[in-house]
């Protein structure tokens, strides 16, 4: 990758210099090509192939010879001679079709000979008599003026890239994307193995470890507080680093993570609670589908009644989706997510509470809390006869009678409590988004 970017840096600070040349040696025909917005594209397969796939070979093998002998210097003085010595016909050009095709022409034609012999040779003699001033101590020193102006393109297609492919998973605008990527790009390092893979784009090489992601966490995170702020931390970056299978979180899954804490509703964030204290990887990746590919059907319990202005308490039998019909066994409704047994429930629960304690109205918080879990405890004992868990057998008595929950249960006595709801929403209002990254680059971009 640093050779890719060597060359890359190479090649076009290499164009800078030859625009350079154009404008203090040919300035009317400079600004014409200008004008036409041809002159990089013409100049472009000049450097990158030494003339080779612009003129006959013969032609070419002289070019070669006179590059290994006298250096880079050869190139730029050839150039600008074969702008030279088609001037008149480039001036009259009115489209930028016409210039290419008359250059295309003459570089065609430069195996023939004329009175003064083969058409290279004399053109190479013309390039020594005519620009022979050309160096390369001033190609170099021009190349130095123009690198920094070539990285700093480089940096904006990156960003301009990532911004526009990440744009779609999010409800972030295209200046708060290039904000989260500047930061996320200066606590990452590039992945060697997928930098040389054509099929990804330069933004998608950027990968973070875990700690710079819990660094990151510290300033960006609304979740980052509570007790023991690592631990969910820990949890999250686990869950999206399975779309990578490695130990360290890409781009598009950063900035999705973040969307959901920033922008996601209650749904998105209890969801995003519910999933990421699933155990089994596989249940869990599943999980993380549905998540971040949602569908557009919105789950029944966020339907709420305009009739209804106080917040109602969840009983056993609210929360049990059981379909009955005659003469056959009764059923629990499909989840769209895996179902939860008792022990990452019991997880799930002090996440929550960690998460809200030091709230000014945290004591409000618990008596929500513990309602509502104590609620869903009672609700998967009753639920025990229905359902197994996903992925188990039928025949297994031992599985039919296991502890379980559905999202939708869980969802349903969590938005029963207006005290967790109201914190969810107002969470991520505390701060906004450009203040936290204020913070992180005063610490860290002094």
């Amino acid at each position: 990758m640093d050779n890719i970017k060597t060359d890359y840096l190479y090649l076009f600070s290499s164009l800078g210099v030859f625009n350079d040349y154009c404008h203090d040696y040919l300035p009317d025909l400079y600004d014409k090509l200008k004008h036409l917005g041809v002159a990089t594209c013409i100049s472009l397969s000049w450097f990158l192939t030494l003339f080779i796939c612009v003129m006959p070979f013969d032609s070419a093998l002289y070019v070669m010879d006179i590059f290994f002998y006298d250096g880079i210097k050869v190139l730029f003085q050839l150039a600008l001679t074969i702008l030279k010595e088609n001037e008149e016909r480039l001036l009259k050009c009115q489209d930028d079709g016409d210039a290419i095709m008359a250059l295309t022409s003459y570089l065609d034609g430069l195996n023939q000979d004329n009175e003064q012999g083969k058409k290279i040779i004399y053109l190479i003699k013309q390039s020594y008599m005519d620009y022979n001033g050309i160096n390369e101590e001033d190609i170099n020193r021009l190349r130095l003026k123009h690198r920094l102006k070539v990285v700093q393109n480089m940096a904006e297609t990156i960003l301009q890239s990532a911004a526009k492919n990440t744009l779609k998973y999010t409800l972030f605008t295209e200046y708060q994307i290039k904000d989260l990527f500047y930061v996320f790009k200066d606590a990452s390092r590039l992945s060697l193995t997928e930098a040389t893979d054509p099929r990804k784009l330069a933004y998608e090489t950027y990968r973070i470890s875990r700690n710079d992601y819990l660094v990151l966490c510290k300033y960006l995170s609304p979740w980052f507080i509570g007790e023991q702020p690592e631990d969910l931390a820990n949890l999250l970056f686990n869950s999206f680093c399975l779309p990578t299978n490695s130990n360290e979180i890409d781009f598009i899954n950063f900035i999705r993570l973040w969307n959901i804490l920033l922008n996601g509703d209650v749904t998105e964030k209890l969801k995003l609670l519910f999933i990421i204290h699933m155990k089994d990887k596989k249940r869990q990746e599943k999980a993380m589908t549905t998540l971040l590919e949602p569908s557009p059907v919105r789950s029944t319990s966020m339907i709420i009644n305009p009739k209804q202005t106080e917040p109602t308490v969840s009983t056993e039998e609210d929360l049990l989706t059981i379909d009955v019909k005659d003469g056959e066994v009764p059923k629990i409704k499909s989840s769209q997510l895996p179902l939860m047994d008792q022990t990452e429930f019991i997880h799930l629960c002090k996440s929550m509470y960690n998460l809200m304690t030091g709230d000014v109205d945290d004591e409000t918080l618990f008596r929500a809390l513990t309602t509502s879990s104590t609620i869903l405890l009672k609700t998967g004992e009753m639920c025990k006869p229905y359902r197994r868990l996903e992925g188990d057998t039928a025949s297994s008595e031992e599985t039919i009678n296991e502890w379980t929950l559905s999202f939708e249960q869980f969802e349903a006595a969590m938005n029963a409590e207006a005290s967790i709801v109201n914190w969810f929403e107002v969470n991520t209002q505390q701060q906004s988004l450009e203040q936290r990254i204020h913070n992180y680059n005063q610490d860290f971009l002094r």
